[in-house]
């Protein structure tokens, strides 16, 4: 079993930083920016981030099987390496507005969209296939995947809370809604430059593991199939998708909650924010102590408590026009829950990964992985559409902070006890997933024998 350093951890998980950089500044901003700044009606932005995503979701297992097969001779690291900069300058592509119709600026931003989905796909799968190969200890995993995602928790802080303070900086309006696009632009392009440096530096510092085998080469339809027989992979399977639903619907509806709901302005919102992000950063050392302690699943199902329970408290009873000590309290509850939701699932997959090799005979991470960001998308779309629906079926007024009093009745429901109760039904599929660490350990012998 490897031991690695904390050096080789924190060079890997450097990545994370363009992965989550991107991704949730997508999901946090990007229906927010296609109808209050682009003013693509509501229910076409959604079908942006839709066809978007899906397409994603579709690309992803095929790169899985192509990395899996192409390793022996080309490895992981060169698709990293190639695709930074491309998917650095296709990100900032989707901030860029063109003067023209509806139509015209509907088909830009989902080619745009489509460019980037297929560059971090090339680059993505690559990259979490590694995780596996780089460790098969089960508590070290959990050790790595913290890493990572304290890494991409710090970017989803950055994404979820510059981008106001950048926008500002470069187009200065009363009011974030009525925004110049220059500014929406100037953050596509330094979270671009961000996102490939930060791939960059991980290939630079990260060694790739050797290994010999080669897939054979079964059809991707057999090789998808094939996988949701491993066990345990259904059931994680299931697990995030209904995890990565709930996330999304609170990510994509958070600006439209602070802004016409709570009334937080733009100066006032990365306090919010980063208060969120911030305690999860800092919570995270807690739940790999738990999940080593208890296991994996009691201290997820723990995570999804608080979680659901901080939502409901923070939209239910929050004052709005100011940063109250209550709103702080819950916004910090609402950080410990996140840490476990962000942490837990990815440490949960890679185990998985012994489970198919010890009934096969081989190995598979680009394709587990692949599949598990295909669920990944698919939900975050349905997050997403969810929320443009209910801002076009409920009215929301498009570049302005007033709406109307069932239009912040319809995101206070979405924000709060929505999502709650998808967090809580996500407990049931924690409990049907098989795999203990006692089990794992088990396979792990198994296959060195």
């Amino acid at each position: 079993m490897s031991q690695l350093t904390t050096s080789e951890k924190i060079s890997f998980g450097i990545a994370d930083i363009g992965a989550s950089l991107t991704f949730v500044a997508i999901n946090t901003w990007l229906l927010y920016f296609l109808v209050n700044i682009v003013h693509l009606e509501p229910l076409l932005a959604g079908l942006v981030f839709m066809l978007g995503r899906v397409f994603d979701a579709v690309t992803d297992p095929i790169m899985g099987v192509v990395s899996d097969r192409l390793k022996p001779r080309i490895g992981r690291k060169p698709f990293i390496v190639w695709g930074a900069i491309p998917l650095g300058i296709s990100f900032a592509l989707l901030w860029f507005i063109p003067e023209a119709s509806q139509t015209v600026k509907f088909l830009f931003s989902t080619f745009c969209f489509l460019l980037f989905s297929l560059l971090y796909t090339i680059v993505q799968m690559p990259y979490l296939a590694l995780i596996p190969e780089l460790s098969s200890d089960y508590n070290e995993r959990t050790s790595l995947s913290s890493y990572r995602a304290a890494f991409g928790t710090f970017a989803s802080l950055l994404a979820v809370a510059l981008p106001p303070i950048i926008v500002s900086l470069f187009s200065p309006a009363r009011e974030l809604a009525q925004t110049a696009p220059l500014g929406w632009l100037m953050m596509g392009i330094i979270f671009g430059i961000m996102t490939s440096l930060s791939y960059l530096i991980m290939a630079w510092r990260t060694k790739e593991p050797k290994r010999a085998q080669v897939l054979e080469n079964a059809s991707f339809i057999s090789e998808y199939r094939s996988a949701f027989k491993i066990f345990g992979f259904r059931q994680i399977f299931v697990l995030f998708v209904v995890i990565t639903i709930g996330l999304m619907i609170v990510n994509s509806i958070l600006p439209f909650f602070l802004e016409s709901s709570l009334r937080i302005g733009t100066d006032r919102q990365p306090i919010v924010l980063g208060t969120l992000f911030v305690v999860a950063i800092l919570v995270f050392p807690l739940w790999n102590l738990l999940a080593a302690r208890l296991d994996k699943r009691k201290a997820l199902i723990l995570g999804l408590i608080i979680m659901a329970l901080s939502l409901v408290l923070l939209v239910g009873f929050s004052p709005s026009g100011k940063l109250s000590i209550y709103l702080m309290a819950m916004t910090a509850l609402a950080g410990v829950g996140l840490s476990a939701v962000m942490l837990l699932p990815w440490a949960m997959l890679p185990d998985v990964v012994e489970f198919d090799e010890l009934a096969t005979g081989r190995r598979r991470e680009g394709l587990v992985y692949a599949l598990f960001t295909f669920g990944q998308k698919i939900a975050g779309s349905i997050g997403v559409f969810s929320n443009a629906i209910v801002a076009s079926v409920f009215g929301y007024q498009q570049g302005s902070v007033e709406q109307s009093a069932q239009t912040i009745t319809a995101i206070r429901w979405m924000a709060g006890p929505v999502a709650a109760i998808i967090f809580l039904i996500a407990i049931y599929f924690v409990l049907k997933f098989p795999i203990t660490k006692a089990k794992h350990l088990e396979a792990r012998e198994k296959l060195m024998h």
